[in-house]
């Protein structure tokens, strides 16, 4: 087999764990390209002469690694792993002393493989003149930019007028994005197994704006509307929290279920339920007697 490492050197400085694996996959007899990125510097898409020849993909680092692992390789449908070096880790599997049980399984293919939705948004001018379109596995946001003044954003669904949120900027989430922003804004967390669009306001002006959930085959538009004839409005897109363009006023952004999902490497069949009661520190009820 041939492991693809893309190694986090904020996480991993002195690349301990890195090379422990890397010699680790060389002494079974397997081959090995190790990657290293980190948080300030993210990484672009990984050569198709690369991805080609790779079986797996384990990620070293958090949920933030993952997720620009998960641009890094495009559209390809290698799976991937994490090897958590972070925090929290929804999306990481493996703590570090676990690291050779997890090789020896991926070898000998000791695992399950579970799809995960993504996003496509889109940013259209409104002169026309530009069009940028990018994929996110969390989520995709909008949120104003520079004075402490709430922007206002009109929501289409399917073409069709839906509301307008006064608000810090709306998040537009993924179920597997659920647990991270539109968690802290407020949001709900969903199964990573739905095929949902979530949209939830951030500090919205009105009590009554609440999180809706939309379904997959949904098309959501936003755009951004003027306030007030004094207020220049502009605000942030951003894609799964790293990749920002600029909006102003009259530009549009455009989200939809990618048709490309992001394929993860499961070693354990963990009730996702479980998994967010450790996580968020809730107690887990003990076995019925």
């Amino acid at each position: 087999m041939h492991f693809l490492l893309f190694s986090n050197v904020n996480k991993d400085p002195k690349e301990t764990v890195t090379k422990r694996l890397e010699q680790l996959i060389l002494s079974k007899g397997h081959e090995v390209t190790v990657l290293r990125e980190g948080d300030e510097a993210p990484g672009e898409v990984i050569a198709d002469a690369i991805m080609k020849s790779v079986d797996a993909l384990i990620v070293l680092g958090g949920d933030g690694t993952m997720l620009r692992a998960s641009h890094a390789i495009g559209s390809c449908a290698v799976p991937m792993i994490g090897l958590n070096l972070g925090t929290t880790g929804f999306l990481t599997e493996v703590e570090c002393g676990a690291m050779e049980d997890m090789l020896d399984r991926l070898i000998r293919g000791d695992y399950v493989i579970e799809e995960r939705m993504q996003l496509t948004g889109s940013i259209r001018r409104k002169d026309q003149t530009e069009f940028t379109e990018f994929s996110a596995l969390n989520d995709v946001v909008i949120i104003r930019e520079g004075v402490l003044r709430l922007i206002a954003l009109r929501i289409y669904v399917n073409d069709v007028f839906f509301d307008t949120y006064e608000a810090d900027g709306v998040i537009i989430s993924t179920p597997t994005g659920s647990t991270g922003y539109n968690l802290s804004a407020g949001g709900p967390i969903v199964s990573p197994k739905t095929r949902a669009i979530v949209l939830t306001p951030i500090s919205p002006h009105s009590l009554s704006k609440k999180s809706i959930v939309f379904d997959a085959g949904d098309r959501i538009r936003i755009e951004l509307e003027e306030k007030r004839k004094t207020q220049i409005n502009e605000a942030i897109v951003s894609f799964d929290g790293y990749k920002n363009y600029e909006i102003s006023v009259g530009d549009r952004v455009d989200v939809v279920a990618s048709e490309v999902p992001l394929h993860l490497i499961r070693l354990e069949q963990r009730s996702f339920y479980e998994v967010i009661s450790r996580k968020l520190d809730r107690p887990v009820a003990p076995p019925e007697t």
